[in-house]
């Protein structure tokens, strides 16, 4: 069995409650520009009633967190699996069959091009982690460390 928080394969998100009004994404944008950090995913989902979930990777979700939590956002920071898949036709569509296999669910998920034409991200929010990375890693799955999904690469 691997020991996910020693070896740092566990990334984290930072999710945040967010009105559908103008404006209201460049305000966490600037919060983040004025603090240093940067996005390295995002994805903005509508809800219910004009209020909607934004998900971000960032270089450093603890500081992201705070920053935002100090300025007045409601703002989660939830771990992840970010899983490798090649950057290439059908590489979501095996990635999926391997998860689905490893009996895996997620509630969300979004993806990131690492380089062109070679290998990509796919950051998967799931109710157990600590379960379902034991999974993922049995299955063969390559996870990615948290200093590559928060880095360059």
């Amino acid at each position: 069995m691997i020991n996910v928080k020693n070896n740092k394969i566990m990334a984290s998100q930072v999710s945040v409650f967010l009105e559908n009004k103008i404006g209201h994404l460049q305000r966490i944008t600037g919060v983040l520009k004025a603090t240093g950090i940067n996005i390295r995913s995002i994805t903005l989902s509508h809800s219910t009633q004009g209020w909607g979930i934004l998900n971000l990777i960032v270089n450093n979700p603890e500081q992201a967190y705070r920053a935002l939590s100090d300025n007045n956002f409601t703002v989660t920071l939830r771990q992840i699996a970010v899983i490798e898949m090649p950057d290439s036709p059908g590489g979501l569509d095996d990635l999926l069959r391997k998860i689905a296999s490893a009996g895996v669910n997620f509630t969300n998920a979004y993806g990131r091009i690492v380089l062109p034409d070679e290998s990509a991200y796919l950051a998967i929010d799931v109710e157990d982690i600590d379960n379902s990375i034991e999974k993922l890693t049995a299955a063969g799955l390559k996870l990615v460390p948290d200093c590559n999904v928060y880095g360059d690469n």
